[in-house]
């Protein structure tokens, strides 16, 4: 992972976002995910740090609590209960899976929410202050437990936490004053991550005839509105992640073009930084994908005209990129200078070893390890 992230930060000035990170055992467990709820989880992530502000560039870590989707087994070994909003399992199977394990799925108390939500914030402090990330992002997409709060698939209690769109939001808005009024997080690091459209883990929704109609928008436009109403009055977060309907986990989305899914609704609702992603640089191999509009530059086919529309659009919007940098450690250098990019390795997606992640060079760089060398597990930093 220090290999990875300090050749992907080559480019001063690059945002590093890192993935999920668990802020606590109550919150979910899942394995291989890092953590930043112990002092050595924290020491590892500031060796990582370290090395992509030596590259002059910048890391934010989302911060995630998994609830329903966290991994039972190890509930069972750390003795912890596994917590949602509602005691609604995703489907047979999972329940199944849990009852195995011998836990049991909780409906969370207002005590676990407080204790939760304070989890998030030590985190976050965690991460800022003895890790040195400049950014701490809120995870409220993919099915994980912020967002089990949000959606009414996951989310039917009673009380001030549930019904309403305002209710189901309160998770998160509690959440992201508790990270403004802390005096070592405070507006500026503060960030979150939205995916409306997203399935993952569970969230599958039905057909809406009117798209608005869509519980996810409505609750994400209403968080966007909230956002913008703290902003005019002073506290403004860093930046809103809002994830493109094109994919969903790691995935592009078949036939989206077809579902009238769209963000166009979130973004005039909050003038502040948005980070747009979803499969802005995946169709480099002078293939015609329905997932992106391809142009000819010269003899060469480029991929990138969603990209340079919604970043021209205006000086507050970035474009987030993922899996082409998995293959591409040099991914700005090749897209400032219209450079080949090289296909990911999909098959190698969350895996532990350096294939499909160390495993690619620069441009016209290659990489030859040997076997040994592949099968390599990471190991611990600190």
């Amino acid at each position: 992972m220090l290999d990875y992230y300090r050749l992907r930060s080559q480019y001063p000035g690059t945002l590093v976002i890192m993935e999920s990170t668990l802020v606590s055992e109550l919150g979910g467990l899942s394995p291989f995910k890092p953590g930043a709820f112990n002092t050595r989880q924290r020491a590892a992530l500031g060796k990582i740090f370290h090395e992509i502000h030596q590259n002059g560039s910048f890391v934010s870590i989302q911060l995630v609590a998994p609830g329903r989707v966290g991994a039972p087994s190890l509930a069972k070994q750390h003795n912890v209960p596994l917590v949602a909003p509602s005691e609604i399992y995703i489907d047979d199977a999972q329940k199944q899976k849990i009852a195995d394990a011998g836990v049991e799925l909780q409906a969370m108390t207002e005590a676990q929410i407080a204790t939760i939500q304070d989890q998030f914030v030590d985190a976050a402090v965690g991460v800022i202050e003895e890790s040195g990330a400049d950014f701490a992002e809120i995870h409220a997409t993919s099915g994980f437990l912020v967002e089990q709060f949000l959606s009414p698939l996951s989310n039917q209690r009673t009380d001030q936490y549930g019904g309403s769109i305002e209710n189901r939001a309160r998770f998160l808005l509690e959440l992201v004053d508790k990270y403004f009024k802390h005096p070592k997080i405070g507006l500026l690091r503060t960030a979150l991550r939205l995916g409306p459209w997203s399935t993952h883990n569970g969230m599958v929704y039905p057909d809406y005839e009117n798209i608005n109609d869509h519980p996810m928008l409505q609750v994400s436009e209403y968080i966007m509105n909230e956002l913008q109403k703290r902003k005019d009055s002073g506290l403004e977060i860093a930046y809103v992640s809002i994830v493109e309907p094109r994919v969903s986990g790691s995935a592009d989305v078949e036939g989206w073009e077809t579902s009238k899914q769209s963000n166009s609704s979130l973004l005039p609702l909050y003038d502040g930084v948005i980070i747009r992603s979803g499969a802005y640089a995946t169709n480099y191999k002078g293939e015609s994908l329905k997932s992106n509009v391809v142009r000819k530059v010269g003899d060469t086919w480029m991929h990138y005209e969603q990209l340079l529309n919604d970043v021209e659009a205006d000086d507050r919007t970035l474009i987030g990129l993922s899996r082409p940098f998995t293959s591409n450690p040099d991914l700005i250098e090749r897209l400032k200078k219209g450079l080949e990019l090289t296909a990911y390795d999909r098959q190698y997606f969350y895996t532990h070893t350096k294939r499909g992640y160390l495993t690619f060079g620069k441009y016209d760089e290659e990489v030859v390890l040997t076997s040994d060398e592949l099968d390599e597990v990471g190991v611990p930093v600190a």
